[in-house]
């Protein structure tokens, strides 16, 4: 690290950084943890995307700003990972309509950045919870809730019936909103955070950074990995599997039913080819059509946003290996802090 004489930007110049920032983190970040399976990977970059958010507000006083700066990351989340379902794109849009909601008067920012996150993480939770309703219904609980009442009597545990799936839905809210608040602790401290950023001892040499130059800025294809080629993927759907036909064959409460287990399959299937072939296309074409009315409206933003990414990406691993010398907490503050100040003092003009 060097103490170069870079200078620190103001707010103007400092918003599209954050915003790239932000794409990178939608655009990369989440495919870094797909492809290492780490779990809960849309609570963790939404959480990072709320913090990013507030900051976003904390540096600007326009109203729109967010709105604008959500419209763009979403441009560049479609051009760089094309093959982003459809519902993150949805996640992103609202998650940005709530920053601008929120953060309209900055009175109440810490209350505004907790908020933010909070609602964020719990509306992660709460999508993902409707879908699998949608498409299992409710059969899909009630089997969870056999499954291991059947588990616990091969045990001999010979107490009453426990609505396991209630505690399982219970645990994973209660997760959401722990991980929401802790963002959210994170981003009302943005203020002072900021107002710590301006220690040019912490640079990277420019050489280090400017190193990918020669980098192609087009997006690499990864190879998809499909929900049977990842470990956590296969015991899910054993287990699933497993309880949906332990609920229709065990005898006990003489409830079985094999034709319910088969409603249950070609539901899911039904719901599942009526959205790829009817519904999806449909608003594909209408979010195809969002997407190229605001590449165009912001042709000069995106396109030096998506020039600087590559730079922005060197950036973090640099940044991630100078982290190294400290171990866990100290070291994601100390990685965080890196990122950003190399990020806000960054010109890819020096």
């Amino acid at each position: 690290m060097t103490s170069q004489l870079r200078q620190f930007p103001h707010s103007g110049k400092a918003f599209p950084k954050i915003i790239a920032l932000w794409a990178l983190n939608e655009a990369a970040l989440g495919g870094l943890l797909h492809a290492f399976d780490i779990p809960f990977t849309g609570l963790i970059v939404g959480g990072v995307a709320s913090v990013l958010i507030a900051l976003l507000a904390f540096l600007s006083d326009k109203r729109g700003s967010i709105t604008k700066a959500t419209l763009i990351v979403i441009v560049i989340k479609a051009v760089v990972s094309p093959y982003t379902p459809l519902a993150a794109f949805v996640a992103v849009f609202i998650q940005g309509l709530l920053g601008e909601l929120l953060f309209s008067s900055k009175k109440f920012f810490a209350v505004s950045a907790i908020t933010l996150a909070v609602l964020s993480s719990m509306y992660s939770a709460l999508q993902k919870l409707f879908l699998v309703t949608i498409l299992f219904g409710t059969t899909l609980w009630k089997s969870i809730d056999l499954f291991f009442n059947y588990v616990l009597k091969q045990l001999s545990f010979l107490g009453a019936d426990i609505h396991f799936s209630y505690y399982l839905i219970a645990f994973y809210l209660m997760l959401h909103l722990i991980f929401g608040t802790l963002f959210g602790i994170i981003a009302a401290r943005i203020p002072k955070v900021v107002s710590g950023l301006t220690d040019s001892s912490l640079l990277i040499p420019l050489e280090r950074i400017k190193i990918v130059e020669s980098e192609s800025l087009s997006p690499a294809k990864k190879k998809k990995k499909f929900w049977f080629q990842k470990i956590s993927g296969i015991i899910v759907f054993v287990l699933l599997l497993t309880a949906l036909f332990i609920s229709y064959f065990y005898t006990e409460h003489h409830n079985g039913n094999v034709s319910a287990i088969l409603v249950t399959i070609f539901r899911a299937i039904g719901i599942t080819l009526l959205w790829f072939f009817f519904f999806g296309p449909i608003a594909l074409k209408y979010f195809k059509k969002l997407i190229a009315s605001n590449q165009n409206k912001y042709t000069v933003e995106i396109e030096s946003i998506l020039q600087t990414l590559p730079y922005y990406k060197k950036i973090i691993q640099e940044s991630f290996s100078l982290a190294s010398s400290s171990s866990g907490i100290a070291r994601l503050k100390l990685f965080a802090k890196l990122t950003l100040i190399n990020i806000l003092f960054f010109d890819l003009h020096d």
